[in-house]
């Protein structure tokens, strides 16, 4: 097999699930299709070839795996959709919207006031239920093709990744960060 350079208009879609993008990814068939191809472009298969072709398949075997942690992570698949349709979302763009503001600034003070690990726990439960409703949000967000709400649910779903990487570092009387 001759190793090509990946296409500029190639999409992690069409290689890794071979369909049109779409926020629902079955995971266990992209774990099988992604383990496939990274057999088929591991750079050790292609280390006593020519260069070009061992470095081409280096490249594809980086391509292969960033598109696999792209797509296996809601967050991550929802900022390249909203990419590949243009409406980009920078990870550290400004909260604009006083609601999401009044959320963030609400849990800090939770996580802040936590004194014990049930606390905690319950935090983290709360947290887990708002990410899985926008999970679903987004998924019909998408489905309807309004990029504008898909944009907000992202931006929220970005948030409430920060809240878990909180909660999952908090210990009693250290200081809590949960970014915008």
């Amino acid at each position: 097999m001759t190793v090509q350079p990946v296409d500029s208009a190639t999409t992690y879609y069409n290689v890794l699930l071979d369909r049109p993008p779409t926020f629902h990814v079955d995971v266990a068939r992209l774990r099988r299709s992604f383990l496939k191809l990274q057999q088929s472009v591991h750079p050790d298969i292609y280390a006593r070839r020519e260069k070009i072709e061992s470095r081409l398949a280096a490249a594809q075997s980086v391509w292969v795996n960033a598109a696999y942690a792209t797509l296996k992570d809601p967050l991550r698949r929802a900022r390249y959709l909203l990419r590949l349709h243009g409406r980009d979302l920078v990870e550290d763009e400004q909260v604009s919207d006083p609601e999401l503001l009044m959320e963030i600034m609400e849990s800090r003070e939770a996580l802040e006031a936590a004194t014990t690990e049930a606390r905690v726990a319950e935090l983290r439960q709360h947290n887990s239920a708002d990410m899985a409703r926008i999970i679903a949000d987004l998924g019909r967000a998408f489905d309807a093709g309004d990029l504008d709400d898909a944009r907000r649910l992202t931006q929220r779903l970005q948030y409430v990744r920060r809240v878990a990487q909180a909660i999952d570092g908090w210990e009693p009387g250290k200081p809590v960060v949960v970014g915008h």
